[in-house]
C-alpha cells in the first residue's frame, strides 16, 4: 500500500458561518460549496487548498457524531482522509 495524497482534512466546528470568516477572510480560501448529509446529521463546507481540501463539519443535531465529537473534544481536526494505492496482492477484488 502507498499513500498518494491527503484527500481532505475534516474540521469539526459549531458554526460553518462563523468558521467561514476565518477560512475565507483571514486565510484567503475560497468556499467551493456546502452540502447537508442528513444520515450523518452534518452540514459540510469545502475549501480547496492545492490538491486537497479543508472540509468544515457542522452538526445539524445534538445527537449526531460531529456534535458528540465537539462535546467531548471541542472544535478542531476530526479526521484526515487520504488516497491510497493498494496492491492487488493485498486487495484482489
Amino acid at each position: 500500500m502507498k499513500v498518494l495524497k491527503i484527500d481532505h482534512i475534516g474540521i469539526a466546528v459549531k458554526s460553518i458561518d462563523e468558521a467561514k470568516n476565518l477560512y475565507s477572510g483571514l486565510l484567503g480560501l475560497n468556499h467551493e460549496g456546502s452540502e447537508t448529509v442528513a444520515e450523518q446529521k452534518v452540514t459540510t463546507a469545502f475549501f480547496p487548498v492545492g490538491d486537497t481540501e479543508v472540509e468544515l463539519l457542522e452538526p445539524t443535531s445534538l445527537d449526531g457524531p460531529i456534535a458528540k465529537y465537539i462535546e467531548k473534544n471541542g472544535e478542531g481536526i476530526q479526521h484526515i482522509a487520504s488516497a491510497w494505492k493498494i496492491s492487488k496482492r493485498l486487495w484482489p477484488n
